[in-house]
């Protein structure tokens, strides 16, 4: 990956005088994670990493950075994205929370990130990493000049294990070539299909036992790229007051499901929601059966087409599935 951190300083180098700042990924409190990067001076540019412990989805600080500029001023933001990263800037452009031409879209080709919970379970007392590759069916990590391979379904994050869309599908420039999608546009997630496989009470039962750990956190929310109305959550508002602050499983119930609804139809499977969650809840699998029901319903998919309607913004009487 060490191609591909230079030709994306490179590219940032090129475009850098046109822009207020560069949101990217750099080197984090230890070898193992990388952390987002807000690059405001030209001289920082060379700190700026790429690999596949550059995790986190960018296209989440997109709102609140523009929000902060000077609107006269019309300040420009350059983004690095992979292929999920990219839908949700996508949809952002469609819901007209960011202007397009205020955007510097860097893509990058993506084989995948590591689940560093995933890597520490099957490596204990992993302390630095030197350098990660992701292959077709292996990631190889290099500890103290020792390669060793694992089995990417072990190891890569859920959503790149059924992703779709490695390769951005919006950019101004794209770093490196082409990656081949794991999985068929068209088919159902494959976790949300053996779960659709159950009985109602046995996914009644899976849901209890997995949302009666949640702790209501709402980090899940907070990562969320979609989520922008924090500040007026329906979580916490008290006029109206919809959720109570009780920690029942039907009150949690409730966020959860509240949550999904909000995102239908706009949810890019981007797995920050599932990445954050500090008691390993995987939340994603109930916007990826809401983003399955969508697209029987409307054949559409969130964060493809800017210039797509959203489904639940506008009425077609002409809708077969309705």
């Amino acid at each position: 990956m060490k191609d591909t951190t230079n030709a994306v300083q490179e590219a940032v180098k090129k475009v850098f005088d046109g822009l207020d700042v560069v949101l990217g990924w750099k080197p984090g409190y230890d070898s193992r994670h990388m952390t987002p990067a807000f690059i405001r001076k030209a001289g920082d540019i060379d700190q700026m990493v790429f690999n596949p412990l550059c995790v986190q989805n960018l296209s989440g600080y997109l709102v609140n950075t523009l929000d902060a500029g000077d609107a006269e001023k019309e300040s420009r933001i350059g983004i690095c994205v992979k292929g999920c990263d990219s839908r949700s800037v996508v949809e952002l452009i469609q819901e007209g929370l960011v202007a397009r031409e205020r955007l510097h879209i860097i893509g990058i080709p993506c084989r995948g990130v590591v689940d560093m919970k995933k890597l520490e379970r099957l490596r204990p007392g992993l302390e630095s990493v030197e350098q990660v590759t992701v292959e077709s069916d292996e990631v190889i990590v290099t500890t103290a000049g020792n390669p060793e391979r694992f089995p990417a379904e072990k190891v890569l994050a859920h959503k790149c294990l059924q992703c779709r869309y490695p390769n951005p599908v919006i950019y101004d420039e794209l770093i490196g070539d082409p990656v081949a999608a794991r999985c068929d546009k068209d088919a159902p997630p494959p976790v949300v299909e053996t779960l659709d496989g159950l009985s109602l009470e046995e996914r009644a039962g899976f849901w209890s036992s997995e949302l009666d750990r949640c702790i209501r956190c709402y980090a899940c929310r907070n990562a969320c790229p979609l989520c922008v109305c924090q500040d007026n959550c329906i979580a916490e508002t008290r006029s109206p007051k919809w959720v109570s602050q009780r920690s029942g499983l039907p009150e949690k119930f409730l966020f959860h499901l509240i949550r999904t609804v909000h995102l239908a139809g706009r949810c890019t499977e981007c797995g920050e929601c599932m990445r954050v969650c500090p008691v390993g809840i995987p939340v994603t699998l109930l916007m990826e059966k809401m983003n399955h029901i969508v697209k029987d319903l409307f054949d559409y998919e969130a964060g493809i087409d800017p210039e797509l309607k959203l489904p639940f913004q506008g009425y077609d009487p002409s809708e077969s599935g309705i």
